[in-house]
């Protein structure tokens, strides 16, 4: 460490640093470029010799003497650290030390599942500073001293260094011995704890398929339309489903010995509705004959549905058919008619001008002619008593507040005036749109066949009160309005509550056509022409002569057609998440993914997806 220096020692050696009036002299200066001269005699000087440091401070005229420290040498000026070059003096009170670089370091995963060992050098030697000449800039530098050896680290050193890191009870002596033996200098595994064991998540085991699998049959080339046993169903009694409960996991510990536990099991609820039974098995029986199925995303609900048979055509004579299960037609569906299912539509025949919508699947055996198609999730958002329900209770919950603003303001002005005469004024006013609505949705209900799944006769005695608010003055509430919209969200989120999880649309072809379905779309004859088709899933073209012309097809999966387009057809417009494959395209454009490209000469037997059009 530093020591005090003399003032005689200083001058002894300055008069070692042999400079002289003749070397100061300009004559015997060094030559020295145009520009002002300088005089490096005058400023202060340092000195490093015997593993001591020496300053002299500047004579009149000249510069302090400035010091930095090149690593691991560290100094203080006045107690201070010195981060940069700084200037120095006689009187300059300077210290230095060693920092050391440490002989192993130890590191853990980000887990903390594993703990490595890393030896940076096995021996600790004394340092010394290196000699310097007299000099007004200098670095000091320090250098190991090979000869004066101060320790060697030893296994139990490391040891006890692991223990006050709580390493220590799951410590790999014998890799940590074999490190120290044979060094390798690279990070060695010396500990290592245990992964939590995940659990299992609750699942459900269906006995009855999700979706219908080629419903439709042939016996010796005529339709059987008494054989449904491709479409899934259950008997009375039978057990539809099983639910497995969530098994917890195994908690781990890490490398400190801390508890790592096991990410908790996801459960499934379960609800089951019409015409079925929870038993405390977990089991999920039918209570009646019929179609199983499943609903609801994060609560599964199961219910048996029902079927309503048109033998015949769907016409003016039939009406539009709404029913709360599924729907079967044996015939064709005329011009300008509706089918809303909240289950599975069958069409033996064509669809003409129409629009069918199903929260489950659409299967259709014949032709869909300018008409459109909803499954699942669009089920849903394009059926009736889904929107006009939700439209008339957002209404109608303006209505109320309206009410109550102009209520409370008549009150604070003393003013007194009937709730029903207010409702009346602003149904009159504000909200003569909410007439036109409950004319709407009665007309759907009053369409609705046989059974529906929560009972709307208590709804539909309010609808006709508010189409005559002038006969019901004294009735009308606050608490009158509010089981109102009770009522109408029960309705329409019963509705959303129906949309089947796995669902799809199955045709022969279509021409122009709308089809949006929540999974699949399955074109199993002659194709599409001039239609739109969406899918939250596939879209497919099974046979090999089904064309795709002037159409427009978006699915989030992937598309697989055979031709697109023809020599003289208007181009068609492909679009997928993952992948289109076609067998044949003449014309049009394809996207997958972020990446398009037009197709302007044929092409055959392709395959686009998101590598294959980044490279081009």
């Amino acid at each position: 460490m530093p020591q005090p220096v003399s003032e005689e020692y200083l001058n002894e050696l300055i008069d070692q640093l042999k400079i002289d009036d003749d070397a100061s002299s300009p004559d015997a200066a060094s030559p020295m470029p145009d520009g002002p001269s300088t005089d490096d005699s005058a400023n202060g000087m340092i000195v490093i010799q015997n593993n001591q440091i020496f300053i002299t401070s500047p004579l009149s005229g000249g510069k302090p003497a400035v010091i930095t420290a090149i690593a691991p040498v560290t100094l203080k000026i006045d107690q201070q650290p010195v981060l940069e070059p700084a200037a120095v003096t006689s009187v300059s009170r300077l210290s230095w030390a060693i920092e050391e670089p440490p002989q192993y370091s130890i590191s853990v995963s980000e887990d903390k599942l594993q703990a490595f060992f890393t030896l940076h050098h096995k021996d600790r030697f004394a340092w010394r500073l290196v000699d310097c000449p007299a000099g007004s800039h200098v670095s000091v530098q320090a250098e190991q001293d090979s000869g004066s050896l101060i320790s060697t680290l030893t296994l139990e050193q490391v040891i006890a260094d692991f223990e006050k890191t709580s390493i220590s009870h799951t410590l790999n002596i014998p890799a940590l011995y074999a490190e120290l033996s044979s060094p390798t200098h690279q990070p060695v595994c010396i500990a290592m704890g245990k992964a939590p064991v995940p659990g299992a998540d609750a699942r459900l085991e269906l006995f009855f398929a999700e979706t219908v699998e080629n419903a439709f049959c042939e016996i010796e080339g005529s339709v059987d339309y008494r054989n449904h046993l491709r479409i899934p169903s259950a008997q009375r009694g039978d057990v539809i489903a099983r639910k497995h409960p969530p098994e917890a996991g195994l908690p781990g510990y890490d490398v400190f010995g801390g508890i790592l536990p096991a990410a908790p099991p996801t459960d499934i609820k379960v609800v089951a509705k019409d015409h079925t039974l929870l038993l405390p098995s977990n089991e999920i029986t039918a209570l009646r004959e019929g179609r199983p199925r499943i609903t609801g995303n994060h609560v599964k609900y199961f219910d048996i549905s029902t079927a309503y048979v048109i033998p015949g055509n769907v016409n003016i004579k039939t009406g539009n058919i709404v029913f709360s299960g599924d729907i079967i037609v044996h015939n064709d569906v005329e011009d300008n008619m509706i089918l809303e299912s909240l289950g599975n539509i069958y069409i033996y025949g064509n669809v003409y001008n129409s629009t069918i919508t199903a929260t489950g699947s659409i299967l259709v055996r014949g032709n869909v002619v300018n008409s459109q198609l909803y499954s699942g999730y669009f089920g849903v958002l394009y059926n009736r008593l889904y929107t006009i329900s939700k439209l008339l209770l957002e209404d109608s919950r303006l209505l109320r507040e309206a009410a109550r603003v102009l209520t409370e303001t008549l009150e604070s002005q003393r003013r007194t005036v009937k709730y029903g005469q207010v409702i009346l004024l602003l149904l009159e006013s504000k909200f003569n749109m909410i007439p036109g609505l409950i004319h709407d949705l009665l007309n759907v209900l009053s369409n609705i066949r046989n059974t529906y799944h929560q009972d709307t006769d208590q709804l539909k005695q309010l609808l006709e009160v508010f189409l005559r608010p002038t006969q019901h003055i004294d009735f009308f509430q606050d608490s009158v309005l509010s089981a109102f919209l009770k009522l109408l969200k029960d309705l329409y989120s019963g509705v959303a509550r129906m949309q089947e999880v796995k669902v799809q649309i199955d045709i022969p072809q279509c021409n122009n056509s709308t089809l949006k379905s929540n999974g699949d779309i399955y074109i199993h004859k002659e194709g599409i022409l001039q239609s739109s088709l969406f899918s939250s899933g596939d879209i497919s073209f099974a046979g090999e002569d089904a064309v795709c012309r002037g159409s427009s097809l978006e699915a989030a999966g992937t598309i697989t057609a055979q031709t697109v387009g023809g020599k003289s057809s208007a181009p068609s417009a492909l679009k997928a998440g993952e992948q289109i494959s076609v067998r044949r395209m003449y014309e049009g454009r394809v996207t997958v993914g972020r990446y398009s490209e037009e197709i302007i000469v044929p092409v055959e037997n392709t395959v686009f997806t998101v590598q294959s059009m980044r490279r081009v």
